[in-house]
């Protein structure tokens, strides 16, 4: 094998660990070859990367800041594949290059922490990456410490023991106990940054390789594709090349160590020295989590009133240390071999003033315990499969005080919102504008207040039962604590008026994913959701209602504000002071913005593989995950977001709302809109109706309600969530569409009057696929997958009504009245809407006929499930089956001649080529006389089934 040495001299970590060595790692590898194997259903043609198609490893090495070296190493084709014993040699020569085997091969443990960068992809280069990666215990042996998210990229929940040999099985080690620690650099990237765009932030520019193409001849791109075409023609700038990945990556670790760092010396959190936490989201929790442990005088003073009442009701010295126990700290202690918890009860005197008790409780309350409203045990106690050792998630939290109103919270969690109101191709002429409200959830942050769930509910304001006219009453009970911002959750029944025309906000879980509806019943939200619904003018009834123990928040301050509110504007001020756009400044915008993300972590119950056994489990918890903050977080959003709605309808009440999504929205108005005027009209409403967002609006953003986005005079496709463009290309929200423009898309497809555009999407395997999965076993593959990509509605509304422009047409559309009428026109609504082109003015009158009749109660015909595919999508067996059985109804239902209908159905099955197919047989077409028969039956049976009259148009025959 050939080795290159390169000293590394500005790599220098923010401190020593005699115990600990950092290793930057990358590898370069060819193509593989190419196989045919079966994914989805279907034979698609892969590359598979086999272990001797790999080229070269790449690593750094950095022990306490003592010469870093970067090392190339490059296999020949005749060596032996690598193992991860190559690392471990590789190290042991550089610690005899600086001097410092001997010292390290007496310490009792090294810990070797890997940094990579998507990582997956890159560790199973080793022919015994398998071996590396998986630790079997005793106790625990079906279970992993590798936490592998988003495939590829992965790191470890607790160092890994290493146990590895090389190729003749001869055990390799620097020292007796060599742990493991992976890093994986992808998930503490901001913004979803690859290592060019890393490289870029910390002043490392990416290595061009397409100058070497046009130097040597060759076609752009063919040294990035031909590996070992760039070896043999330019060794020194392989090297160069291959090295460059290894640089970016150590270099950014070490900037997130330098943060860290950072962030202890300012007093932000609990980060170790030379510890690099596994992920952005684990630093902010980990800086959010420090506050939440802070006392609070607020808190302090809550538990001295329930102790007050708790010692009215009884003077039992057992009851009084009983409710303390569930909420305070206790000391760990081992007396004769048991672990005893010492709660320190005896400091208090019988009769303690007011003073002393508040100075023991500032002492040993849990802060944290309290502000979540659950713990963690310190052991795993849980038996369900589904829940990952020593791995805190839904499966294993301690029921507390809250239990109710923590389920509660969790199941009001929605998320977003996002709603295309006008759906279709909006006409040239006006003005389409995307409006933001500002800094969204740093705003929410700042009008979140310090809660103590752990504390329980604030028992004189439960409310149960309460008629809808009686809604008022608990806005005025509101109104002494947070106002709108009061953070409670109940069960709800919401009604908005029949000719109600704003946004209809209030959300419900239905079919994974927040719906929403003019009418819904026992809905669990927020009462700031609940709140919202009601200033909209909708009946608000409640079945209960329960506000959360609260600081209470001084308008135009922070007082009583939540730690994520502090945290937030904390940062906010830190970015004013960094270079924009710097790492600095990226890095704290990431914590302002992650503030909410962190507290729903593991709420939704969703499941990522254990790497040793392909089992799911769940998804762990933050260490701050908070229900209770989450849906707060939300909803804050969505109250903001009706503001904004009036605020605009008061200074253009002909203003017309193309979509909404979570934090801003598209409007459509025949005179530009004006900022200023917009940002007066918010000033004046809120004046009047909501100081807490008024003062806080002014005294830390400025005045600055919103933010003024992107907008055109010209055609404008606004086809669903997240999928609004125009032909301008000033528009550009094109989820799932890259590497092509607004105006290519009008151009080659919409133009065209094309329902669908071809979408590749890069597949790579997981590295726990490739340990579980048969055919990828052992092999890194990859495969361009093609799919359609409809450009149908997602019927997040009911269209009920279109307008013709020239050879396109919109959609106007409405909520959903309820969560059966949702059921009832959901999934028929969106199977149809993928048989033409809704948007084109000539398939339009058979989309409005088929939902008119659908809301009228007829229930539509089955639609075929696609079994066998022609070349072009199309279901070629089933096809003309389908249109033969609604062309049945539909000849029946209108009484046409069934002579002539007949002919022409036998016409159309002649020109297309179809079958007609009985079950999934192959049959002759049904005779004239068996037609007519069908026919009759259909009409004397009255039947109230509703056909596919865009299947029916598309085939000609209406």
């Amino acid at each position: 094998m050939f080795i290159k040495e390169k000293p590394f001299s500005n790599w220098t970590l923010p401190g020593e660990d005699i115990n600990k060595v950092i290793v930057a790692f990358d590898s370069e590898y060819q193509s593989g070859s190419r196989n045919n194997i079966s994914i989805g259903g279907e034979l698609i043609n892969v590359n598979q990367r086999r272990l001797k198609d790999i080229i070269s490893i790449q690593l750094g090495f950095n022990y306490r800041n003592r010469s870093p070296t970067l090392y190339f190493m490059k296999r020949d084709p005749d060596d032996s594949a690598f193992r991860f014993s190559d690392v471990i040699k590789l190290l042991k020569k550089y610690l005899w290059k600086i001097g410092k085997y001997k010292e390290v091969r007496e310490l009792k443990k090294l810990t070797i922490e890997l940094w990579t960068f998507w990582g997956g992809v890159d560790l199973s280069v080793f022919q015994d990456y398998e071996k590396i990666l998986t630790e079997n215990t005793k106790s625990k042996k079906d279970t992993s410490k590798i936490v592998a998210i988003h495939s590829n990229t992965f790191f470890t929940s607790q160092p890994l023991k290493l146990r590895i040999s090389d190729e003749n099985r001869n055990a390799v080690s620097i020292t007796k106990n060599d742990k493991l620690v992976i890093r994986d650099m992808t998930k503490l990237a901001p913004g979803k940054e690859n290592l060019a765009g890393l490289g870029k932030l910390i002043g490392v520019p990416k290595i061009d390789t397409e100058k070497w193409d046009q130097q040597d001849g060759c076609p752009k791109g063919y040294y990035k594709a031909h590996m070992t075409k760039l070896w043999e023609n330019r060794q020194s700038d392989f090297v160069n090349y291959a090295l460059e990945d290894v640089v970016v990556t150590a270099l950014y670790g070490t900037f997130i160590l330098q943060f860290q760092k950072q962030l202890t010396d300012d007093g932000f959190g609990d980060f170790k020295p030379l510890q690099l936490k596994p992920s952005l989201g684990s630093i902010v929790g980990s800086i959010i989590g420090c506050q939440n442990a802070k006392s609070s005088d607020w808190i302090v003073d809550e538990v001295v009133k329930l102790l007050s009442q708790l010692k009215q009701r009884t003077n039992n010295d057992k009851d009084f240390e009983s409710f303390l126990r569930t909420i305070c700290k206790p000391e760990i202690k081992t007396e004769k071999g048991k672990v005893v918890r010492d709660y320190h009860f005896n400091e208090l005197h019988a009769n303690p003033t007011s003073d002393d008790l508040k100075r023991w409780l500032n002492e040993h309350l849990d802060f944290d315990k309290i502000r979540k409203g659950y713990c963690f045990p310190r052991t795993d106690i849980s038996s369900d499969k589904s829940h990952k050792h020593l791995v805190h998630d839904m499966t294993n939290k301690i029921d507390v005080p809250l239990n109710r109103m923590f389920n509660d919270a969790v199941n009001a969690y929605n998320g977003g919102y996002n709603i295309v109101i006008y759906t279709g191709i909006i006409p040239q002429g006006g003005e389409k504008r995307d409006w933001d409200i500002s800094s969204a959830y740093s705003e929410a942050g700042h009008l979140l207040p310090d809660i103590a769930p752990g504390l329980g509910a604030v028992k004189f304001k439960e409310f149960h039962n309460l008629a809808a006219n009686q809604f008022s009453r608990i806005v005025k009970a509101a109104e002494k604590i947070n106002g709108p911002y009061t953070v409670g959750v109940g069960i709800f029944d919401i009604e908005y008026p029949s000719d109600y025309k704003g946004f209809v906000i209030t959300p419900k879980n239905v079919n994974e994913g927040p719906r929403y509806f003019r009418k819904i019943h026992e809905v669990t939200l927020s009462y700031t959701d609940a709140y919202t619904a009601w200033s909209c003018g909708a009946k608000v009834f409640t079945h209960r209602l329960s506000f959360v123990r609260q600081s209470r928040i001084i308008l135009g301050t922070l007082d009583g504000i939540s730690q994520e509110g502090h945290i937030q504007d904390i940062f906010q001020k830190r970015r004013e002071q960094c270079v924009h756009g710097s790492p600095e400044d990226k890095m704290n915008k990431n914590v302002v913005n992650q503030c909410y993300g962190v507290t729903a972590e593991g709420l939704k119950k969703k499941t990522s593989p254990d790497y040793n056994n392909g089992r799911p489990y769940y998804v762990p918890f933050s260490r701050i995950t908070n229900p209770l903050k989450a849906i707060q977080f939300t909803s804050i959003t969505r109250l903001h977001i009706i503001t904004l709605q009036r605020a605009i309808w008061k200074i253009d009440p002909k203003a017309v709302f193309l979509n909404n999504v979570t934090d801003g929205c598209l409007t459509w108005t025949k005179k530009p809109l004006k900022i200023d005027e917009i940002i007066q009209s918010m000033d004046q409403i809120t004046a009047e109706e909501n100081p807490w967002y008024h003062d806080m609006v002014h005294n830390y953003f400025d005045g600055k309600y919103i933010k003024r986005k992107d907008g055109t005079d010209q055609e404008t496709a606004n086809l669903r969530t997240r999928l609004t463009f125009s032909r301008d290309n000033q528009l550009s929200a094109m989820v799932g569409l890259t590497k092509i423009t607004p105006k290519q898309v009008f151009n080659k497809y919409l133009d065209q009057g094309r329902s669908t555009i071809n979408v590749v999407n890069h597949q790579i395997t997981g590295i726990t696929a490739m340990r579980h999965e048969e055919k990828f076993q052992h092999l890194q593959t990859s495969w361009n997958q093609t799919t359609d990509l409809y450009f149908s509605f997602d019927m997040a509304q009911v269209p009920i009504n279109y307008h013709q422009s020239g050879q396109f047409v919109y959609w106007e559309t409405r909520p959903y009245n309820s969560e059966d009428e949702f059921n009832r026109l959901w999934q028929p609504g969106r199977d149809v809407l993928k048989y033409g082109v809704w948007y084109s003015a000539e398939y339009a009158p058979f989309f409005l006929r088929f939902f008119t009749e659908l809301q009228k109660g007829y229930k539509p015909m089955k639609f075929w499930k696609v079994n066998k595919k022609d070349k072009k999508g199309d279901s070629y067996l089933h096809r003309g089956t389908e249109v033969y059985r609604n062309w049945s109804f539909y000849v029946a239902r209108n009484n046409l001649d069934i002579k002539n209908s007949y002919g022409l159905i036998i016409q159309i099955f002649h020109d297309h080529g179809w079958v007609y197919m009985r079950g999934t047989e192959e049959r002759e077409l049904p005779q004239l006389q068996s037609f007519s028969a069908t026919i009759r039956r259909i009409q004397k049976n009255h039947v109230k089934v509703l056909p596919n009259y865009v299947l029916l148009h598309e085939s000609n025959l209406i």
